[in-house]
Parts: structure tokens; C-alpha cells; sequence
């Protein structure tokens, strides 16, 4: 029974988002959308678990398996009928056209590359519980309070628990961040309780899930499989990003993956012409807000984006303020709502005005040592700028990569702006929070210099607009 619970908490995600995926997008006939469906469906689906571990097992979360395993299950299995039943031969459309090339040796030296770090990995988690850092005490902690105490309980204000002491409320650090990881990570504990190697086993997965999506998506785009592998590895050797898998506990990796594969989908729908992409980018925008606060800004970046893309040519002049528009339009909304991440937006820039030129200066000083002065990212931050000018002029005239730097540079950008010209400024000195929020952007900004480091464009006119 223990291997079949086991077992099922890790398929059962796999089933229902693969299904998903495959319901939006269509059956997978080649084997970069299989690829695809099986790394993000397990993504969404350990979400998609959470969402109705919340839903069906709020009562009593210990038995989440039983209570939402069952319809998340039928839900997959069902997705997956209905797809194969209206599958399609697909419609050879304009695809890049690369070079043969031999790839396997690639391949091969990835996977065993990998495989040994993954392995130190994997060891590291089963060998100690979750380390004292934000993560235990923001994060994991309302899905420990939650399966100890047998029932998922609303996390208030400090001030909100005390007035209503007689009430099921419970107050932390973190009770204003989103839920939907606090309940993921009860899915995964429910069958078993609260063992701590166990559940952060989940970002092992998550690590494998993110690099095998990472492979489906390049290969897609029309990377050819050497610089595909190569481009795996490059992700998933990132010394801070296998921090996060091998600590866990952290929503930052889950962020990063979701953002990532979001932008895929986007230049798919938008270069390629595979329309039914645009529901996956949907999708992930709706899911970044409920993993961390910095999410619906990317969900913002990642809306506008859809709609500056989506607007005909002859108003290209315009696209700019149209895109502006819907961005305004959006954060006006969510301060109409109270949107938490608008309140922490507010703290920091009231802060900032006690800001100085000196203390300016020295927040651009840290951020450019986390960049560039210490261990968290190999050569990334410095391969990247050296091959975008050096090959200037053979990514350009690729509409695929223009976009995706464009998407990362604006991304960037306000990350540095935050770090640099706000508050937070404090962060980035004191190293505790700004490359954290640069994970987020790492599978795209490694994507981006695979792409960017092309001898030539593999996509033509045809296929680009």
C-alpha cells in the first residue's frame, strides 16, 4: 500500500496535468510536445493536485490521496480520451530547418552530467529535514500547521488572530503570500505525514520536470538537439537553482518554470502560428499569482506581451502604448482589489524616498556583485551579454529570439529597478533576496543565450511575422 501511495502521489500530477496539456494543445504526434507534456503536465498537475487538495480535502487534509486523487485521476484520464478522440494528423506547417548534426554524444554526457549531480541532490534531500531558512518559516509551515493540526485553516494578520482568538485561525510571518505551494506541499505529504525528505522530494521532480520541458521547448522552437542538450545543461547546472532543489521549500524554482514555459508558449503561439498555445499561456498566467506575490507581475509582463503581439500590423505605432495600456489597466485593477503584491509595491516605494545618491550606488554595486562577483550562476551573466553583442547580427534576424530578449530584458530591468532604485535596495545588499528573484528569469535567460548564440537563424520568413 505504502509503494502504491507512493506511487500515485507522483503519477497521479503527471496524469491529470499531461492531459491538460494535451487537452488545450492537441494530441502530441511529435516527440517535442511529448516531451513537453510530460515535463510541464507534472508541473501543472502537482499545482492542479494542490488546487483540489484545497477543494475536496480542507477538512482533512491527511487523507487528501483518497479525497483528490480519485476525481484528479479521472479528470487526466478523461483529458486524455477526449484528445485522442479528436486527434488530428497534424498540418506540416513551415518548420526551421536545421542541420544534421550528431547529437547523442551530447545527450549522453548531459544525462550522465546531470544524472551525478542530480544524485548529490536527491541525496541531500533524503539525508536532512528542511533547513531553518525562509522556506521553513514562510512557506512549509502552513502546510506542516495544516497536516498536524488536520485541517487547512486561513493564515490572518497578527492583529486579525488576536481579536478573534476563538476562531480556527492561525498567524505567521507569511500569512499574506499566496497558498497554492502550502497546499501542493500537502498533497504531497498527506499519504505518508509530515516527513520532511519525502515532501521536498518534490523539487527534485520539479528540477527533472523543469529540464525536460526546457529540452521539449527548444527543440519545438527548432533548436537542433546538440544545442538543445547543451542548452539543458547550462540550465540545470546553475549552482542557485540546485540549491533550491537540493533545500527545498522555496516557490521561487516553481515561479521560474511556470514563467519560463509561459514565454515558450507565447512565441509558439506568436512565430509559429500554433494557436492553441495561447490557452497554455492563459493557463500559466492565471497560476503565477497563486504561487508567489511576484507572479502577477509576470503574469502582467506575460499579458501584455500577448497583447502587444496580438495587435494587427498597421497599428505596430501604437503597440507600445497598447501594451503600456493593458499593463496600467491591470495594475489599476488590482489596486481597485487589493492585490497583496500592491501593498508591498507601495511599502517600498514610500521607503525610497530617504534614498540617497550613496545609497543608490551601493544597491548597483550589490547587484552587480550577485551578478557577476559570486558563485550562484557559473558564467550566465557573463556569456550572455558577450554573445547578444558579439552575434548582434545573426539573432536579430531571428523574430523568435528578438522576442524572447525583449521579454527577458524588461523582465530584467524591473527586477533591477526594484533592487536598485526602491527599499528593497536593503536585499540586494544584504545578498538575501535579489538572486533569488533572478532565478525566476534563469531557465529563460538560459534559453535565450542558446538562442542568441546561433550561427544564423534556423526560422525563416515563412514561419515568423
Amino acid at each position: 500500500m505504502i509503494a502504491l501511495a507512493m506511487l500515485a502521489t507522483w503519477f497521479i500530477p503527471l496524469l491529470v496535468g499531461s492531459g491538460l496539456y494535451v487537452l488545450a494543445v492537441g494530441w502530441p504526434w511529435r516527440h517535442s510536445d511529448r516531451i513537453v507534456a510530460t515535463g510541464l503536465g507534472w508541473i501543472v498537475g502537482a499545482l492542479v493536485c494542490g488546487v483540489m487538495t484545497r477543494l475536496l480535502a480542507s477538512s482533512d487534509p491527511t487523507h487528501a490521496l483518497m479525497r483528490a486523487g480519485p476525481w484528479a485521476a479521472a479528470i487526466g484520464a478523461a483529458a486524455w480520451g477526449y484528445a485522442w478522440w479528436r486527434r488530428k494528423a497534424p498540418v506540416e506547417s513551415p518548420r526551421p530547418v536545421t542541420k544534421s548534426v550528431r547529437w547523442w554524444p551530447w545527450a549522453l554526457l548531459t544525462v550522465v552530467l546531470l544524472g551525478w549531480r542530480g544524485w548529490l541532490m536527491a541525496s541531500d534531500i533524503l539525508l536532512h529535514p528542511t533547513l531553518a531558512w525562509d522556506a521553513w518559516a514562510a512557506w512549509e509551515v502552513k502546510a506542516k500547521i495544516w497536516i498536524l493540526g488536520g485541517q487547512i485553516a486561513p493564515f490572518v494578520s497578527f492583529n486579525d488572530w488576536l481579536a478573534q482568538a476563538a476562531q480556527a485561525l492561525r498567524t505567521g510571518i507569511g500569512y499574506s503570500y499566496p497558498d497554492l505551494l502550502p497546499w501542493t506541499t500537502v498533497w504531497f505529504a498527506a499519504p505518508f505525514g509530515w516527513i520532511e525528505p519525502w515532501i521536498n522530494l518534490a523539487w527534485f521532480g520539479l528540477w527533472v520536470a523543469l529540464l525536460g520541458a526546457q529540452y521539449g521547448q527548444l527543440r519545438a522552437l527548432g533548436v537542433d538537439a546538440r544545442r538543445a542538450w547543451i542548452g539543458v545543461y547550462v540550465l540545470g547546472s546553475l549552482p542557485l537553482l540546485e540549491s533550491h532543489v537540493a533545500l527545498g521549500g522555496y516557490a521561487d524554482l516553481w515561479l521560474a518554470a511556470l514563467f519560463a514555459q509561459g514565454a515558450f508558449a507565447w512565441l509558439r503561439w506568436h512565430c509559429i502560428s500554433e494557436r492553441r498555445q495561447l490557452g497554455v499561456v492563459l493557463a500559466i498566467i492565471v497560476l503565477m499569482p497563486m504561487i508567489k506575490l511576484e507572479g502577477a507581475v509576470w503574469s502582467i509582463v506575460l499579458g501584455a506581451a500577448c497583447v502587444f503581439s496580438s495587435i494587427p500590423r498597421w497599428t505596430r505605432q501604437r503597440r507600445l502604448l497598447l501594451g503600456i495600456g493593458f499593463a496600467s489597466a491591470v495594475i489599476l485593477l488590482s489596486v481597485a482589489f487589493g492585490a497583496a503584491w500592491i501593498s508591498v509595491a507601495r511599502r517600498y516605494l514610500y521607503n525610497s524616498t530617504a534614498f540617497g545618491f550613496a545609497d543608490f550606488a551601493d544597491s548597483l554595486s550589490a547587484f552587480c556583485h550577485g551578478l557577476w562577483a559570486q558563485g550562484n550562476w557559473h558564467l550566465l551573466w557573463f556569456a550572455l551579454p558577450v554573445v547578444l553583442l558579439c552575434n548582434r547580427r545573426a539573432w536579430i534576424g531571428s523574430a523568435t529570439t528578438r522576442r524572447l530578449a525583449v521579454l527577458a530584458g524588461v523582465s530584467f530591468l524591473l527586477i533591477a529597478g526594484l533592487f536598485v532604485f526602491t527599499a528593497a535596495a536593503r536585499y540586494a545588499q544584504s545578498y538575501s533576496a535579489v538572486n533569488r528573484l533572478l532565478l525566476q528569469l534563469a531557465p529563460m535567460v538560459a534559453a535565450l543565450l542558446i538562442f542568441a548564440s546561433r550561427s544564423r537563424p534556423v526560422t525563416d520568413g515563412a514561419i515568423e511575422r
